[in-house]
C-alpha cells in the first residue's frame, strides 16, 4: 500500500499523448457541466422570449374555453377541453425541451468531440462497492460540486432579492393600475432575473471549465517510471533493442570482413586505421574502398587480411586520407590515383612472389 502511495506522490509529469489518447478511448475526457447548463438556461430564455406571442394566444384560447366550460359542462365539451389542454401542453413544452436537448448535445460535442466508449456503459461491479461510494462522497470533486451549488444558490437568491427590491415600487402600484400592467411588471422582473442568472452561470462555467481541465491533467499525471514503461512498450524493451543492434553490427562486421578477404590490398596506419581496396581490371573502372575501420575494427581487418593472404602495406598518409575522404563502396578520387596505383602494383608483385611466378 505504501509503495502505491509513494508512486502516486511521484506523479509529477504531464500526461503523454498516448496517455491522453488511451483515456479518451475509455471515455475519460474533461468537460464542464456548468457550461452545458448555462447554455441550456440561455436557450430556454431565448426560446420562451421568441415563443411568448404564440404561448399567449394558446393560453388565451385555453382560458376562454375553460370559461365556456363553466357555463356548458356537457361530456362532449369536457372531452374537447381535455384534448385542447393536452395539445396546448405539448405545444408549450415539446419545442423547448427538444431544442434544449439538441443544443445540449451540440455543446457537449463541441467540448469533447466524438467519443465512442462502450466501457462507460458496461456493467461494473466496482461501482456497487459501498466503500468506493462513500469515498467518492468525500472526494475533492464532490466538494467542488457542493461549493459550486452553494455559490449558485446564494447568487440566485441575491439576484432575486435585488430585482424584487428594485421593482418593489412598481409592484406596490399594481392594484391601482390596469390589469395589463401586471403581466408587464412580471415580465420585466423575469427578464432581469434571467439576464443576471445567465451572467452568473457563465462566470461559474468559465471557472469550472478551467478547473475541469486542471483536474483532468492532474488526474492523468504520470511518474517518470510510468513514462519509461510507456516508452518501453512503444519502442520495445531496451535490452531487445540493444541485442538487435548488436546482431546488426555483427552481421555488418561479417560482411565487411568477407569483403576484406576478397580485396586486393589493405593499407594500414599501421595500428589505428586499416583500409581495404579492391581493383579487378575489366570489372571495376577504378579501385574501390570495400572496407575500413579504426582501432578494434582495424585489428579485425588486418587479421582477416592475414588469414586470407591479402597483402598488407603500411602507408600512414594514404590510410588516413582514404579513411577520411572515401566512403565504403565508393571509387577513390583523383588525388589518390598515383598512391593507390603504386600500392596495387606492390600488392601484385607480392602475390606473384608468393605464388612463385
Amino acid at each position: 500500500m505504501s509503495a502505491k502511495k509513494n508512486d502516486s506522490g511521484d506523479r509529477t509529469e504531464k500526461p503523454t499523448a498516448k496517455r491522453l489518447k488511451d483515456a479518451r478511448k475509455e471515455g475519460d475526457v474533461h468537460k464542464s457541466k456548468e457550461l452545458t447548463s448555462t447554455v441550456l438556461v440561455m436557450i430556454w430564455l431565448v426560446m420562451v422570449w421568441l415563443l411568448t406571442p404564440a404561448y399567449y394566444r394558446r393560453l388565451e384560447g385555453l382560458f376562454m374555453q375553460s370559461f365556456d366550460l363553466m357555463q356548458d359542462a356537457r361530456p362532449g365539451v369536457i372531452g374537447g377541453f381535455l384534448v385542447t389542454s393536452v395539445e396546448t401542453l405539448m405545444i408549450l413544452c415539446v419545442p423547448v425541451m427538444m431544442g434544449a436537448a439538441l443544443l445540449g448535445l451540440f455543446v457537449e460535442f463541441l467540448q469533447v468531440g466524438s467519443v465512442f466508449a462502450p466501457k462507460r456503459v458496461k456493467p461494473d461491479a466496482a461501482r456497487l462497492n459501498p466503500a468506493e461510494g462513500v469515498k467518492k462522497m468525500f472526494s475533492q470533486e464532490n466538494l467542488v460540486e457542493v461549493l459550486k451549488s452553494v455559490f449558485k444558490t446564494a447568487a440566485l437568491t441575491t439576484i432575486f432579492v435585488l430585482v424584487l427590491f428594485s421593482l418593489l415600487a412598481d409592484y406596490v402600484k399594481l392594484p391601482l393600475g390596469e390589469p395589463g400592467n401586471i403581466a408587464s411588471a412580471h415580465w420585466a422582473g423575469m427578464l432581469r432575473i434571467g439576464i443576471w442568472t445567465v451572467f452568473v452561470f457563465f462566470f461559474v462555467s468559465a471557472l469550472d471549465a478551467f478547473y475541469q481541465r486542471h483536474a483532468f491533467v492532474k488526474r492523468l499525471r504520470m511518474s517518470r517510471r510510468d513514462i519509461r514503461q510507456e516508452l518501453k512498450e512503444n519502442e520495445g524493451d531496451p535490452y531487445i533493442k540493444s541485442r538487435r543492434r548488436q546482431l546488426h553490427q555483427e552481421w555488418a562486421q561479417q560482411n565487411m570482413l568477407q569483403s576484406v578477404r576478397q580485396s586486393s590490398v589493405v593499407v594500414t596506419n599501421p595500428t589505428h586505421i586499416a583500409v581495404a581496396l579492391t581493383y579487378e581490371p575489366g570489372e571495376t573502372d577504378l579501385p574501390v574502398v570495400t572496407a575500413k575501420g579504426e582501432d578494434h575494427e582495424a585489428d579485425l581487418i588486418r587479421k582477416a587480411a592475414e588469414d586470407a593472404g591479402v597483402p598488407i602495406m603500411r602507408n600512414v598518409a594514404l590510410a588516413r586520407g582514404l579513411n577520411e575522404k572515401i566512403e565504403i563502396d565508393d571509387y577513390i578520387s583523383a588525388e589518390f590515383f598515383q598512391a593507390v596505383a603504386e600500392v596495387l602494383r606492390w600488392a601484385e608483385e607480392m602475390r606473384r612472389a608468393r605464388d612463385g611466378l
